[in-house]
């Protein structure tokens, strides 16, 4: 089970609260990317305690737009797909941003860096909103269903965890920034075959 279901049994707990939130959701989603550009400033400038700071609040907001968003009883089209766009420029800034950073192995990082952003942040997405836009798959509930080993949110997690690693152990930080290009590879054959057998 993909931790964002998990995660969602517990949110719903916090509508109460979100309710009380008073920013747009829309609002929200754009503040994650000002979080996340002062982030990645951040992690330019070396300080990577600060950046993990922002990327962490750029994670948050992104969890937080939806939340309000339902809570509040203003879920829209146009802010589910603001949200998806701004999923996408939080993990690229910060992937692209980590190009940057000084590793023990820089080959084994920047391919690690570069699989996840191409077929982590966006083929993985591409895969499926290709399958609807191309109709290679019209019924909308088994679209619904093609899920992946490796979500967005685990993504967030790796890329999180992989930033804190790298300021006690870069070496551990890469292995684990390779573990989630593996991974990412894999989530995107999942749907890529998802689609081959499912296909109308």
């Amino acid at each position: 089970m993909a931790i964002k279901q998990v995660m969602s049994r517990y949110t719903s707990m916090f509508e109460a609260s979100a309710q009380k939130i008073p920013f747009d959701p829309n609002v929200i989603t754009l503040l994650s990317l000002v979080a996340v550009a002062i982030g990645t400033y951040f992690i330019y400038a070396g300080s990577i305690p600060l950046a993990i700071l922002f990327v962490a609040l750029a994670f948050a907001f992104d969890g937080l737009d939806g939340l309000v968003a339902r809570a509040q009883r203003k879920v829209t089209k146009f802010g589910a797909y603001l949200d998806g766009i701004a999923d996408r420029l939080v993990e690229m800034f910060v992937l692209v941003a980590m190009m940057h950073l000084v590793w023990p192995a820089s080959e084994i990082a920047l391919f690690s860096l570069i699989m996840l952003l191409s077929f982590g942040t966006f083929l993985t997405s591409f895969a499926k909103a290709y399958a609807d836009h191309r109709k290679a798959i019209t019924d909308r509930k088994l679209l619904d269903k093609m899920d992946c080993v490796f979500e967005r949110t685990e993504r967030a997690i790796l890329i999180f965890i992989s930033l804190i690693l790298y300021m006690y152990s870069p070496i551990y930080s890469q292995y684990l920034l390779l573990l989630g290009a593996i991974l990412s590879l894999i989530a995107f054959l999942q749907r890529f075959v998802f689609v081959f057998e499912h296909s109308a």
